[in-house]
């Protein structure tokens, strides 16, 4: 190829020779697309692109959803149903009614459910099942529980290789007395089972042990106290251990309280549903057995010792009541036996029974009164009622008794002595009534609590559901997979396409798009387990997307070259690891393969390392040549391919940017640039350096390499900036390592046959 140099410089950001605009038609890019489409396409994109972090988070969390649900002990319940009677508001106003209602033996629903789960039921349940002394096997943490839930009924081997005492099976202890006197409670002891029943008790506190035996009572003394054990019974093999541990009554007591779950089953139904959750299924149904046992034996006691207080007050009030009548019927007696019969007129019959109806009432509400005396304050509402009801019985008698003064006074004496008699004797037999219904109430063994349903042994745990626990683990972790993608591929600052760069800049400024190549990667992994050469792709592997790209390249450098000042083309970089040195050797190879003439140079005087793809040696390379230590035809490689020569980096000086300034230099480019049809140079990266603004003003044509997912745009913007700056205008813009996706059919070439990689 012939350089011109006819043509201006161009300084702009990007160079566009007008003659190109003659030949190719040049379209802007269209904006118009669809937004959400492409935004659409974009998490398509970034989901396909992490398959493996979202897989990777996915199968932490299920990992950890699998280890929670196998850690996790199954919780077993067990429930019981009561029935609790209410009495009627509207039963009979009588003297028995109203004397049960002053000492109800029913309470509301509402007070029993609370009764159910006070202090008062739990504590006794607490001493008589020993609840407040926990034994639990030693399990391996995490999957031991889980394991022994799975044998059920079975003495494992103790111990993880035989350490640790972990038990893996259905070990048992029971403990009938443990007590620690100064002590704090909820202190752990460590029991080993030992051979003919025996047992070593260990306090990991004070590091003190004692031996035991199954049935034997145990005291040690200690410095500042006591401690008592008998064990019962021990069903492990040697070396098994169990973790004993005295709890707190309070603790172990509120412990039970909000396990209870107590609810009504309906609306005022009086059925109460009592519901206990627990890792032992047989101490559930115990626990709860003894917790319905003992509530419907403190109803009951309630009910009883209700009635015998009643029973105690009426047998005080009829004792004096039976001398008062026996006294008004003497006296009734001697006045007839004084005055003969007397045979009083139906009216003041009438009026004596009313009258002595009022005195009765009167009595009976004067009863009732002292009686919510001590119950109620004065101003209670019902004592305020039976007040007016006594005014009212007070102004019937004062109307009675002007009725009777009209009979004469022998009759006023029958009537007086005969309304005594009946108000006393009618009083005396309701008392009498009362009490003998109050004695058969204390001597009956029923309540107004039934026990509807028992307890039943819980046969089946009802949680933890281990497989749905997995499922939503592994599905949230799916879902923070992608979430940690987006993140991800919003903290990443590099462009994913050629669209982003031409939209960026305003032009279809990229000239190729070398699609990734897992060929290559293949090559490279190679030639890092210590390979002397890495595989030239264009050689071992020549249909592969990527070097069809680079043939595209060729296509079109071919028809720009009469354009540049010169044939020295430069390909660079924003930064390091970018794939530059791919790009350089390969597009020489393919360009060289067309029959041109084309010399190579790695100018990368700081981290070149071209040679490795022809394997060579880096020295004596361009350092030599240029410091005139050697002469240029003995640093150049020739024929490392076929029309392909290639010049080393040779030894790197201390100061490359200085080095290339050297006008020796610009002298061997000029002398290559005759020799050759083409010369390419491998430059530094643009930023942090100033080698590539060297060397790119003896170029012809300079070329940026952006990565995809790696190059920024901030970093194009100033790689550009800053050759722009040196007097350099970049012909465009090389996109590399473009992920194949679904839907990018012109990056989906695959040779037909599968070859073997060959190094040699």
């Amino acid at each position: 190829m012939t350089p011109n140099t006819d043509k201006p410089f161009n300084s702009n950001i990007m160079r566009r020779d007008a003659m190109l605009n003659e030949h190719i038609e040049r379209q802007a890019p269209d904006m118009a697309k669809d937004a959400n489409t492409g935004e659409l396409k974009t998490y398509f994109h970034v989901i396909f692109d992490n398959l493996w972090l979202i897989a990777a988070v996915a199968f932490v969390v299920g990992i950890a959803g699998t280890l929670y649900a196998l850690g996790t002990r199954s919780v077993y319940e067990a429930n019981m149903t009561l029935l609790v009677e209410e009495t009627s508001p509207n039963a009979g106003r009588n003297i028995l009614s109203e004397a049960s209602a002053l000492f109800e033996t029913r309470k509301a629903t509402v007070s029993e459910m609370e009764l159910l789960r006070s202090r008062r039921v739990i504590a006794p349940v607490l001493d008589t099942l020993r609840l407040h002394i926990d034994v639990q096997p030693k399990y391996f943490p995490l999957i031991g529980a889980a394991i022994a839930d799975a044998r059920p009924g079975e003495l494992s081997q103790p111990g993880l290789f035989g350490f640790g005492g972990y038990v893996w099976g259905r070990e048992k202890m029971d403990v009938s007395t443990f007590n620690v006197s100064g002590a704090a409670p909820n202190r752990d002891f460590v029991v080993t089972a030992k051979a003919d029943n025996g047992y070593r008790i260990r306090d990991p506190q004070s590091r003190t042990a004692w031996d035991g035996k199954v049935g034997i009572p145990l005291r040690v003394k200690l410095a500042n106290g006591e401690i008592e054990v008998m064990v019962e019974r021990i069903d492990a093999k040697p070396g098994a251990q169990f973790l004993l541990r005295r709890l707190s009554k309070q603790t172990r007591i509120a412990g039970i309280q909000n396990a209870l779950r107590i609810t009504e089953q309906g609306k005022q139904s009086g059925i109460v549903e009592v519901r206990l959750q627990g890792e032992n299924p047989e101490l559930v149904q115990a626990t709860l057995e003894e917790i319905a046992r003992e509530y419907l034996r403190q109803t009951l006691a309630r009910k009883r010792e209700d009635a015998e207080k009643s029973l105690a007050f009426l047998d005080m009030q009829l004792l004096p009541l039976k001398a008062q009548l026996d006294q008004s019927e003497r006296e009734y007696s001697q006045f007839r036996n004084r005055n003969g019969t007397v045979d009083l007129v139906a009216e003041a019959r009438v009026g004596v029974e009313q009258s002595a109806a009022a005195r009765t009432r009167r009595a009976e509400l004067q009863q009732r009164k002292a009686d919510l005396l001590a119950k109620y304050g004065e101003r209670h509402p019902i004592l305020v009622g039976i007040d007016n009801q006594l005014k009212d019985m007070e102004q019937e008698a004062s109307k009675e008794g002007k009725l009777i003064k009209a009979i004469p006074a022998i009759e006023q004496d029958d009537t007086r002595l005969a309304r005594d008699i009946k108000v006393k004797s009618d009083l005396y037999a309701s008392l009498s009534n009362t009490a003998q219904q109050l004695r058969i109430l204390a001597a009956s063994k029923t309540s107004n609590v039934r026990l509807v349903d028992a307890p039943t042994f819980p046969e089946a745990p009802i949680k933890p559901n281990r497989s749905l626990i997995i499922s939503v683990a592994v599905m949230l972790g799916l879902f923070l997979g992608m979430v940690a993608a987006f993140v991800k591929r919003a903290a990443a600052t590099g462009i994913d396409g050629p669209k982003e760069i031409e939209k960026m800049l305003g032009a279809r400024v990229v000239q190729v798009t070398i699609p990734h190549s897992s060929y290559q990667q293949q090559l490279i992994k190679q030639s890092a387990r210590g390979a002397r050469q890495i595989p030239m792709l264009a050689r071992v592997a020549p249909e592969d997307p990527a070097i069809e790209a680079l043939r595209g390249f060729r296509a079109a450098l071919q028809y720009s070259m009469p354009y540049f000042r010169n044939n020295i083309v430069m390909i660079t970089g924003p930064t390091a690891r970018l794939g530059k040195s791919f790009i350089s050797a390969n597009g020489a190879t393919v360009i060289a393969a067309s029959g041109k003439r084309v010399l190579l140079i790695d100018a990368d005087l700081r981290d070149g390392d071209l040679h490795r793809y022809f394997g060579s040696e880096p020295a004596p390379g361009l350092h030599e040549a240029v410091s005139g230590a050697i002469s240029v035809d003995k640093i150049i490689r020739r024929e490392v391919m076929k029309n392909l020569d290639f010049i080393p980096t040779g030894k790197w000086p201390r100061n490359p940017s200085e080095f290339l300034t050297n006008a020796n230099f610009g002298v061997l480019l000029e002398l290559m640039s005759r020799e050759y049809d083409l010369v390419i140079i491998d430059a530094p990266r643009v930023l942090g350096v100033a080698d590539a603004l060297i060397i790119g003003a003896h170029a012809g044509a300079v070329f940026l390499l952006a990565r995809a997912g790696t190059t920024s745009e901030d970093e194009i913007n100033e790689s550009i900036k800053r050759l722009n700056q040196a007097g350099i205008a970049p012909e465009g813009i090389l996109f590399n390592d473009l992920k194949v996706r679904r839907g990018t059919p012109e990056y989906q070439y695959k040779p037909s046959e599968t070859r073997q990689i060959d190094c040699a």
